[in-house]
């Protein structure tokens, strides 16, 4: 869907209530307005699947992470506190983000520790994660563009394009996250005793099962 700028005369009165309504909401009064009327004439916008999808994400892992913050029609962010030494804190945030193509999400996974060592564990995990993800995909391009500052990010351009369904964007955001959820906690679990080699196995088994396989 492409926006164009439109004049409407209003009533005041219907303006002032549009923009309590917008407020409440957190919202701005173009975005409500256009809401409304996509409602009341049959049509989902992109701003509209984004909020079922982000809904969506907050159910799936209501027994799993907690929910930080939900940016309408925007962002999602879960925090979590991992059961490794000084209980590392770890935020995932989906990020909407557009392109020439339409919107597509983003993760972006951060630790929050001053830790060296801990920093350390971080950038190993998010690097055997990218390199596997690029090994199974048979993807040339460099996976250190995933990473940066204790960081990891993963753009998903097309297993969460919006001119998806709502289903399938939501469930194949779902499984990525479980993957990467479960592989952290199995790497902080195992990084004091195994080997790189041996942690690679594990979580090349965790991708494969976890997501790989379900989204052949």
């Amino acid at each position: 869907m492409i926006k164009s700028v439109y004049s409407l005369m209003l009533f005041d009165e219907i303006v002032e209530k549009i923009d309590q309504i917008a407020y409440e909401n957190n919202t701005n009064r173009s975005q409500l307005i256009n809401d409304i009327l996509a409602e009341k004439i049959g049509l989902v916008t992109p701003e509209q699947k984004i909020q079922k999808i982000l809904e969506q994400l907050d159910e799936n892992f209501s027994d799993t992470l907690s929910v930080s913050q939900i940016n309408k029609n925007s962002s999602i962010q879960f925090g979590k506190s991992l059961k490794y030494k000084y209980r590392p804190k770890v935020r995932y945030s989906y990020e909407f983000i557009s392109s020439k193509r339409g919107k597509y999400a983003v993760l972006k996974i951060s630790s929050r520790t001053k830790s060296e060592n801990l920093n350390d564990h971080f950038d190993e995990f998010f690097k055997l994660i990218a390199d596997i993800e690029k090994a199974q995909q048979g993807d040339h391009r460099d996976s250190v563009e995933n990473l940066t500052n204790h960081k990891f990010i993963r753009a998903f351009e097309d297993e969460a394009e919006l001119t998806q369904d709502i289903e399938t964007v939501t469930d194949n955001l779902t499984r990525y996250l479980k993957m990467i959820d479960r592989a952290m906690n199995v790497y902080f679990s195992k990084v004091d005793e195994a080997g790189v080699k041996d942690l690679t196995n594990l979580l090349e088994n965790i991708y494969r099962e976890d997501y790989k396989k379900n989204n052949q």
